[in-house]
């Protein structure tokens, strides 16, 4: 064979190290460009030739020197730099984004993206535009308003205090029941067979009533009791006292079935109403009037209403303990506003373990000014027997409205990704609106794709065809907004790399060399 053999197997491997040399500072040239995947090149022996078959049979063979045997790209996951871009995506799995170079569809990894001048989204390198599911290009919105919506809907939770007790309400009923024989009192159950009765009254005896009406006057008047008088008696004198017949400022007074005494103010709107009942000094019989004192609960939050114009109007919801486990609702607002002809919601009730159970009709009719038409709000106020609207248990009272489907006028406000890729625009009322979503490919053999510059990859025989998913499904992974993927080169490999690289060039010029003095002695054999 010669000395040509050494030369050759050197030149070839000076060839091969400086492909390796070009491919290591390559890798680094890039180490901070975004979504660069490293390259590594692998060598493969050239045809060996064979001298001869040796004794054992085996052959003896002479290798003719290295070729590079693949180059091919690491597409390990690089780490997400924060950009604070709300335009900059990336993603966290093996999809690729696709941008439209016209009659040609290219894809990367890297979701450095922009705008137009017809606010279409595009590629910020090339002005490629970013496809979506659909197949279009995606247009952000960046002009675009949300009209105003009524409200037509208002969700209510949180709890309505079971134990809350006010001396001044709207209604006030006695804490315990009247009763008679360990049974519920009713208008016609005589005074003096009440199982709080202590003492029979005598005619002549007298019961005071005090307290004051709905609109804050006092009120102090005497009930005196005659032969065989009854609840219903001592009823008609709290009615009389509170002027009953008074649709402004008067308070009208009944027994309910569990024996309690209810004093409801005639308008309602006001806390001002209490009553209380004791014994006149000089009586003669006696009841335990403090077992049955008067209180009630009260408990006002707020909502906001939209009207048709996406005007928005606060509106004031007032809750009043009407009875054991039952309560009202009254709305109100400010009359600048409107008025509300339907205002109330009556007898929301609950079950014994504080669960929502019924209530009457809960719409509301609100006619606001300059609106011709009359608005129709539903309330929910939860499902019977469950607990996911109003209840009502010991603690605190946190009753409140916790959504509404009204909103206001809003116009385009930024722009945000999930991590499916849907691409929405949010708006100054809140609203959020979908723009698109962004297509994403998957390929079979990533080291099949032909890079094109520019952070672009183009689809092979060898990638096959793209698969086109949405993002967070299976392999493709997840969408970020506001970062970009890193390059995914590591520098310590890459220099250790280029060491052995240097190397490896300075040993096969050293065979080159040597076989070069060789040749060089057996020339100077002659002389």
């Amino acid at each position: 064979m010669g000395l040509g053999g050494a030369l050759y197997s050197g030149v070839s491997g000076i060839r091969a190290h400086q492909n390796m040399l070009d491919v290591i500072g390559n890798n680094l040239a890039n180490i901070n460009t975004y979504g660069y995947k490293s390259s590594r090149l692998l060598f493969s022996d050239l045809l060996s030739q064979t001298m001869s078959n040796g004794s054992s049979g085996n052959p003896m063979q002479v290798g003719k020197g290295v070729k590079i045997g693949n180059i091919s790209s690491n597409f390990s996951q690089g780490t997400l730099e924060t950009t604070n871009n709300a335009l900059d995506f990336a993603i966290q799995g093996e999809g690729f984004f696709v941008v439209s170079g016209g009659d040609k569809n290219y894809f990367t990894r890297v979701g450095s993206f922009d705008t137009d001048e017809n606010n279409n989204l595009i590629d910020s390198n090339t002005g490629y535009k970013v496809v979506d599911t659909n197949g279009k290009t995606i247009t952000i919105p960046y002009n675009s308003t949300v009209s105003g919506k009524a409200t037509s809907k208002v969700s209510l939770t949180g709890n309505l205090d079971a134990s809350a007790a006010n001396a001044t309400t709207e209604v006030v009923m006695t804490t315990s029941a009247l009763t008679s024989s360990s049974t519920a009192a009713t208008s016609a159950t005589t005074l003096n067979s009440l199982d709080s009765n202590t003492t029979d009254y005598v005619a002549g005896d007298t019961i005071l009533i005090t307290g004051t009406k709905p609109n804050g006057t006092s009120v102090s008047a005497t009930y005196t009791f005659a032969a065989g008088g009854t609840v219903q008696n001592l009823i008609d004198a709290i009615n009389t006292a509170f002027s009953s017949t008074d649709t402004t400022n008067g308070a009208t007074a009944s027994i309910d079935s569990a024996g309690k005494l209810v004093v409801k103010s005639n308008t309602g709107g006001s806390d001002n109403l209490s009553v209380t009942l004791t014994d006149g000094g000089s009586n003669t019989g006696k009841t335990t009037w403090t077992n049955h004192n008067f209180r009630g609960a009260t408990y006002t939050t707020s909502v906001d209403v939209y009207d048709s114009q996406g005007t928005k109007h606060t509106v004031t919801m007032r809750f009043v303990k009407v009875g054991d486990n039952k309560w009202d609702l009254t709305a109100s607002m400010d009359s600048s506003n409107g008025t509300i002809s339907t205002s109330k919601i009556s007898g929301i009730t609950f079950n014994s373990d504080g669960s929502f159970s019924a209530s009457g009709s809960n719409q509301l009719q609100f006619k606001f000014n300059g609106i011709s038409s009359t608005q129709s709000v539903a309330f929910n106020l939860g499902t019977s027997g469950k607990s996911d609207g109003l209840t009502q248990n010991g603690g605190d009272s946190t009753a409140a409205a916790t959504s509404q489907d009204g909103y206001e006028y809003g116009t385009f406000d930024s722009v945000s990704v999930d991590s499916d890729g849907t691409i929405k625009a949010l708006y100054t009322n809140g609203i959020t609106q979908t723009v698109a979503t962004l297509k994403i490919a998957l390929f079979s053999n990533l080291n099949g794709l032909s890079k094109q510059g520019d952070n672009l990859y183009a689809q092979t025989s060898a990638s096959g065809e793209p698969i086109f998913v949405t993002a967070n499904s299976g392999r493709a992974g997840a969408v970020s907004s506001g970062y970009l993927e890193g390059s995914n080169v590591d520098m310590a490999t890459e220099l250790t790399s280029l060491i052995t690289a240097q190397r490896g060039f300075q040993l096969n010029t050293k065979v080159i060399t040597t076989a070069d003095e060789i040749l060089s002695d057996i020339v100077n054999l002659k002389r």
